[in-house]
């Protein structure tokens, strides 16, 4: 489950425990490195608590407490006493473990918030069936080997399934209570963190905005093209001033339809054609578009198609003799797909910058509860898939906004 989700989900659970509800800010850039963080966070909630201290000290004190209501019928014997708080230490003892053993399985197989209450059921059964089991036998058994220093009678049998219960109450509402505590902890933890990568991803998605090597590149094509042909020098400003309106205004957009995507992937297409086609010879860079208009109103987070067509030129040369080809289309599953022949640069690339976008992109899917893309490289074909939200999934109005006002 999406750490967003959970996140949503958590929300609810906790609310009446908190005065003020969450304010999150999901789709974080930054949420990959937090993602890594929350894993830490979480993982030890599903290990055994520390419990050191009630089996080498509150059990045996208990026992030897319980063993003095006894000494009576111990005739005051200290041997016998000890014998038997001896023997009860080690019975509680392991029918402690036992219990803790059936609590971790059942947390481990209902972890979620949504599930406390199958959660708490599932668990004071199996603790009810073990502590009838271990009481019934352990009466059975001290009765079967005369070691009973009472004559065992059905009030016998009742008095310890009622001091069994009580403990096991003791067991499961210790460890459901610490257990519940640490989950409301792990919440607060959660929203703090993405909190923080809102924050982050606010700061970045502004200094990302103008990418300067974009623009340069940009600037140096209109440079080009302003002495050799005004008109298509005129043609390419206005197809600028559109791609970076549509990057300036996507901060507010966060989910966008696939049509806006190709309107601005018309744009941006004029852009690298103009900078890396030459129009009075072959091209290095082919395209292949095939939307079906059935999916032209289906939903993605925004800037996807401009990630990755930047992935795959990042990644791959250019040829003139093998141009590299970039096709998009639309599955019959309804996914949308985005494929790129592989001609893998023989130089290095940063190291920082390699599976950022994609990673980025990922968490982006996941946030806003689609699946995280899917990824093939067949050493011919780099291929990611994408699944698409169709409107009445989503939140519309908190998380669409209007079309681009050219």
């Amino acid at each position: 489950m999406p750490v967003a989700v959970r996140l949503e989900k958590w929300k609810v659970g906790c609310k009446s425990l908190t005065k003020s509800p969450y304010s999150i800010l999901i789709g974080a850039e930054e949420f990959y490195g937090v993602c890594s963080i929350l894993h830490e966070v979480t993982s030890p909630f599903l290990e055994r608590l520390n419990d050191r201290w009630i089996r080498w000290f509150a059990i045996p004190i208990s026992i030897l407490l319980a063993n003095l209501v006894y000494l009576k019928e111990y005739n005051y014997n200290p041997v016998v006493y000890l014998s038997w708080a001896i023997f009860g230490m080690v019975y509680v003892t392991i029918v402690w473990e036992i219990h803790v053993r059936w609590l971790l399985l059942v947390r481990k197989r209902y972890e979620a918030i949504e599930q406390t209450r199958r959660r708490v059921l599932f668990t004071l059964v199996g603790l009810g069936v073990i502590t009838t089991l271990s009481q019934v036998f352990f009466v059975f058994l001290t009765d079967a080997t005369h070691f009973a220093l009472v004559p065992i009678t059905g009030k016998v049998y009742l008095t310890y399934l009622g001091i069994g219960f009580s403990t096991m109450l003791l067991i499961g509402g210790f460890y459901e209570v610490m257990y519940y505590l640490q989950r409301y902890r792990q919440a607060v933890e959660e929203a703090e963190a993405v909190k923080k990568a809102g924050l982050q991803s606010q700061y970045d998605s502004l200094k990302n905005q103008v990418n300067p090597h974009f623009l340069f590149n940009a600037l140096n094509s209109l440079s080009a093209l302003i002495s050799d042909d005004k008109k298509r020098a005129g043609l390419f400003i206005d197809e600028l001033a559109s791609v970076y309106r549509y990057i300036l205004q996507a901060g507010q957009r966060p989910l966008v339809t696939v049509s806006d995507e190709l309107d601005f992937l018309t744009a941006y297409r004029y852009l690298l054609d103009t900078r890396f086609n030459r129009s009075d010879g072959p091209s290095t860079l082919d395209w292949e578009i095939d939307i079906h208009e059935t999916y032209l109103d289906c939903l993605l987070p925004s800037l996807t198609l401009q990630t990755l067509i930047e992935n795959a030129l990042r990644h791959n040369s250019l040829l003139v003799e093998q141009p590299l080809r970039i096709c998009i289309y639309t599955s019959d599953d309804g996914m949308l797909i985005v494929r790129n022949t592989i001609l893998r640069k023989k130089m290095a690339v940063n190291v920082q910058q390699q599976g950022g976008g994609l990673a980025t992109l990922a968490i982006r899917f996941e946030s806003f509860g689609l699946a995280r893309p899917l990824i093939d490289d067949d050493g011919h074909f780099f291929t990611v898939q994408l699944a698409l939200a169709q409107k009445e999934q989503v939140d519309i109005h908190s998380r669409i906004a209007k079309p681009v006002v050219s």
